[in-house]
């Protein structure tokens, strides 16, 4: 079975193609010694095969003797079965943090300029739509705040003073146009009279 690569794309400066091992370098995760011609990217990923052939190449690990092992290991552990894990135990997953609701509301100076700035993320992976703070708007993509690879953030200028009529116009025109990028906010943003 062919392994994946982390990405889908790498240029020709970040892969090495071509190397060759004569043994005693490179195995499978099966544990099974590679001998022949391989190739490595710039993430340390390194592939069976002189180049990237869709299922064919497999990935490779750091040649280790597991006879050798086995004969030292006394206590009866099959240490073969830790490779796997070893492979992947580099993959560095970041716990998102997702903020309570929170209710905005506009300051004083925002009602003498007659606007206020809105601010939102939404799942990249089903659309879910937050309205956050100014200050969790700043974190997201830290440490203390939503992960940016799976919430994309923007913001809207809502109108709060005026004729009904036109604070209600503005407000909806504003929401239709940015939910050409952003659909669920339709269903988010009911109320464009909200905060007036």
């Amino acid at each position: 079975m062919a392994d994946k690569r982390r990405r889908i794309y790498y240029t020709k400066a970040q892969i090495t193609n071509g190397l060759i091992t004569k043994g005693k370098e490179w195995m499978f995760k099966d544990t099974t010694e590679y001998i022949g011609q391989y190739h490595r990217y710039s993430t340390d990923e390194v592939f069976s095969e002189p180049s990237y052939v869709d299922g064919k190449s497999r990935i490779l690990i750091p040649y280790v003797d597991v006879n050798t092992i086995n004969q030292q290991n006394e206590i009866g552990i099959d240490f073969t079965k830790n490779f796997e894990y070893d492979a992947i135990k580099n993959i560095d997953i970041k716990k998102s943090i997702t903020p309570n609701p929170s209710q905005i509301n506009p300051t004083d100076k925002d009602r003498k300029r007659g606007w206020m700035e809105r601010y939102f993320a939404q799942k990249v992976n089903d659309n879910n739509i937050l309205e956050l703070t100014k200050d969790d708007f700043d974190n997201v993509g830290t440490d203390d705040g939503l992960d940016k690879i799976l919430w994309e953030k923007f913001k809207i200028r809502w109108r709060l003073i005026g004729n009904m009529d036109d604070i209600i116009n503005t407000n909806r025109q504003t929401t239709l146009l940015k939910s050409e990028d952003y659909p669920s906010l339709n269903d988010y943003i009911t109320d464009f009279r909200e905060f007036s």
